[in-house]
């Protein structure tokens, strides 16, 4: 049971924030069709292999504290926090299980408050294959060095600045 609440914790903050979610389960597959209500996870039996896949948050008032909801995301392959102006560096930590894993392949954070203090971190998000950095205003002055340090090591991915 814990197990199943942790993975839909995830799902269950962004919907709440008004985002929207695309989810796998045995039996359910929601690719084509974004949930954008948390009260459609409850009326699906998820228990077993839930999965969130991809999340759009742009616009919507998600913030660094609710990301410890995505910690161990392992099946995460796209997210957007587009114009999300309450995230911060403090918040990319908690996306690099779902980069491990090989999973995470297009992360946009264009619009948020990262600095190049989260270079440490978005270095570690080694299966992306694209990373939206577009009005990162904390990152303008240093949109030379940021593309240098990005592109030398996510060798794969199309860094947009």
């Amino acid at each position: 049971k814990q197990w199943y609440q942790r993975r839909v914790r995830g799902s269950e903050w962004i919907l709440l924030n008004r985002g929207k979610v695309k989810v796998y389960a045995p039996g359910y597959d929601s690719s084509k069709n974004w949930l954008t209500d948390f009260r459609q996870i409850d009326q699906w039996n998820f228990e077993q292999g839930f999965r969130l896949t991809h999340i759009d948050a742009t616009d919507t008032e998600v913030t660094n504290t609710g990301f410890r909801h995505l910690r161990n995301t392992i099946y995460l392959q796209e997210a957007s926090f587009s114009d999300c102006i309450h995230i911060t560096d403090e918040a990319l930590p908690n996306l690099i299980s779902s980069s491990e894993a090989g999973s995470l392949k297009s992360l946009d954070l264009s619009g948020t408050k990262i600095t190049p203090d989260s270079l440490d971190v978005l270095t570690q998000l080694t299966s992306l294959k694209v990373l939206d950095l577009r009005n990162c205003k904390e990152l303008a002055s240093y949109k030379d060095i940021v593309l240098e340090t990005l592109k030398s090591e996510l060798i794969n991915c199309k860094v947009i600045m």
